[in-house]
């Protein structure tokens, strides 16, 4: 199942600006770059893409089976933005109502009174003037025998009025404790959007797969062909005891050729090397004399260091850490989606919970009001000071709420590190969305073999598995004694200078050759028997961690599918509670024969139950999306959930 369909903008985030090719050519590697649209050539990059509508991807789907009409949902866990535009809204109308309804009920009573007194005189002409004047002051009499009902409903209607006037600007008061000078009204798409395009977490694991493509060439770099020189300089003055012996030497010597590393293990060079002797010696017919040598070799491994495979496993490790560092990187990405997403919807509710308690604590203090105007007639101290005590509780619960609120309006914009947003600015995070109900149907199954095939864990466990497989084969070769080959051949050219001896080798008189083998083993082998021990337990290790993974996931899986139906099979029931504890609420007032203590502590307690359920209802709501994340997270298609593109390097 995918989501945001409606996505029409693709974000790129670049890993790597000049990637490492695994030719041996490289360019210079820097810092990310972030661009909008499009892919980097020789880099990596992170896209939402868009998608047909109703694709699925994941084996899941949705249904509705589960309906709650969005006016009562919107009636139990209210949008704080919502509640302060109703309630400023319905405060004004109250205003406008109440000073309309006042005049009205005098107007009205008056004209009682009046009808009362032309009836007594059985004057009809002043008591139809006046029953005229009734229907113009309220059209909505008709008969002017009801004229007392219609009074008592004005009444009525006022005392309501003035009890929304106090009851409303308490609510108002309390939501704006939340405000912030700047206010940011944010998506749950753009939150992931700003989140990609600036986490820092992000930005910084995107370096690891550069950084390790250059490890690759570096192991490559082993078979790369190496041109060196030497130059030697050697002044010698010293006595001697034997005419046979120079007492002045100057001896100068300049090597230089290349050497290069064969798959094979071959060590093959070819140098020219040109000396210069000059001594005082009777015996010395050329002085001084020119030496020029081409020389030849190749070392060649037969035991130890042998083979391509052990040559090349270098090779093999650093791309196998390079696909790990890929992975890595991956499921970075995936759990900063999760991450990004659960703030998301803990803000939701760290929101809408809040307008629940003012709305709650409104009543509590209409009920305290009421009972500390009526401590002179039935009302005890202690009873006031009981209420007392549930009031202040009430407030500071309040407070820890709205802190709630900050806190999660503070990790969301430390997760997303938009530059746009400061955290050390006083800024409002208003989130438009709101948690979906419709139901995932899960195929237990399906789920699981999707999480085999797309978890990162994995793929990062089997690759650690070959690395240590390599380290078994490399162990296993240096047990072996080493067992080396060497010929060289070497053509010399004498002369009086340089130029003629290099001549006389070009002419191939004199070629000298050379073959050596050499044989070492250490007595007992103890140290490389040791490593080679090692190696296969640790590779031993590594397919245990390997099973462990595959249990890991799958009950990664299972817990993820079992939490969301749980979660959305307490959502019905939970509205219902909710519905009928506000049923509850409204009899216990209305079956009120006398406001005393025990009534309105049975109103409040009443109240404080449908907030609680209130408060669960939204809690299970969340836990719901969050519980949907979670699934796909464990499935390891969280990206394609989001239409997150991370294309994978070609080696």
């Amino acid at each position: 199942m995918t989501r945001y369909t409606n996505l029409t903008q693709t974000l790129a985030l670049l890993l790597v600006i000049g990637a490492v090719s695994l030719t041996g050519e490289s360019s210079s590697a820097g810092p990310p770059v972030f661009e909008s649209g499009g892919s980097s050539v020789g880099g990596a990059y992170l896209a939402i893409a868009h998608q047909d509508e109703g694709s699925d991807e994941t084996g899941s789907a949705a249904t509705a089976d589960l309906y709650i009409p969005p006016e009562r949902l919107t009636w139990h866990v209210p949008d704080p933005e919502a509640v302060w535009a109703y309630a400023r809204d319905e405060l004004e109308q109250a205003r406008r109502e109440l000073e309309q309804s006042r005049p009205r009920l005098e107007q009205l009573e008056e004209a009682r009174r009046e009808l009362e007194e032309a009836r007594r005189d059985a004057d009809q002409a002043r008591i139809r003037a006046i029953e005229a004047r009734i229907k113009s002051v309220d059209p909505q009499i008709e008969d002017v025998e009801d004229l007392g009902v219609r009074i008592g409903e004005l009444r009525d209607r006022i005392g309501y009025l003035d009890s929304q006037i106090r009851y409303a600007p308490r609510v108002l008061e309390r939501i704006e404790t939340i405000r912030r000078p700047a206010r940011l009204e944010l998506t749950l798409e753009e939150a992931i959007r700003r989140t990609l395009a600036n986490n820092y977490l992000i930005q910084t694991l995107s370096y690891n797969p550069a950084i390790e493509a250059t490890r690759v060439v570096e192991a490559q770099s082993a078979f790369d062909a190496v041109f060196f020189t030497n130059v030697t300089k050697n002044k010698v003055d010293r006595p001697t005891g034997s005419e046979l012996m120079s007492t002045d030497l100057d001896f100068f010597q300049m090597s230089t050729g290349l050497r290069k590393l064969l798959p094979s293990g071959m060590q093959l060079g070819g140098r020219y090397e040109l000396q210069r002797t000059k001594q005082e010696f009777v015996f010395q017919q050329i002085n001084p004399e020119y030496i020029s040598k081409f020389i030849l070799e190749m070392r060649q491994p037969i035991l130890r260091n042998f083979g391509i495979d052990f040559n090349r496993s270098l090779i093999l490790v650093a791309k196998n850490d390079r696909r790990i560092s890929d992975l890595a990187f991956r499921r970075q990405v995936r759990d900063t989606l999760r991450q990004v997403e659960e703030l998301y919807w803990r803000l939701v509710q760290a929101r809408r919970d809040l307008v629940i308690t003012p709305r709650l604590l409104a009543d509590f203090e209409e009920i305290y009001e009421f009972l500390v105007a009526r401590k002179d007639f039935d009302i005890t101290p202690v009873q006031i000071a009981a209420t007392k005590a549930d009031l202040e509780q009430a407030r500071a619960d309040l407070v820890g709420r709205r802190a709630n609120v900050f806190d999660a309006e503070d990790r969301l914009i430390a997760l997303m590190n938009d530059p746009d947003i400061n955290l050390a600015d006083s800024v409002e995070l208003i989130p438009e969305d709101f948690p979906q109900l419709q139901r995932i149907v899960i195929d237990q199954l399906a789920e699981v073999q999707t999480a085999l095939d797309n978890r990162t864990e994995i793929k990062e466990q089997e690759l650690r598995v070959a690395t240590a497989k390599i380290g078994v084969g490399r162990a296993k070769n240096a047990e072996l004694p080493r067992f080396d080959l060497t010929f060289r051949t070497t053509v010399d050219g004498l002369a009086k200078n340089a130029d003629k001896s290099f001549d006389e080798v070009s002419r191939r008189k004199f070629i000298e050759y050379y073959i050596g083998v050499e044989f070492e083993v250490p007595v007992g082998n103890r140290g490389p028997r040791a490593a080679h021990r090692r190696a296969q337990l640790q590779h031993a290790q590594a397919v245990a961690q390997l099973r462990q993974k595959f249990e890991e996931i799958i009950l990664d899986v299972n817990l993820s599918a079992r939490q969301l139906e749980t979660s959305y099979d307490q959502i019905g029931p939970a509205f219902e509670s909710a519905e009928a504890r506000e049923r509850e609420v409204e009899s216990i007032v209305a079956r009120a024969e006398r406001k005393d203590h025990n009534t309105l502590i049975n109103e409040l307690n009443a109240r404080q139950r449908l907030a609680n359920i209130r408060r669960a209802m939204l809690a299970v709501m969340v836990e719901y999306n969050i519980a949907i994340v979670d699934l796909e997270r464990a499935k390891g298609t969280l990206l394609s959930y989001n239409n997150v593109v991370i294309p994978t390097e070609v080696d």
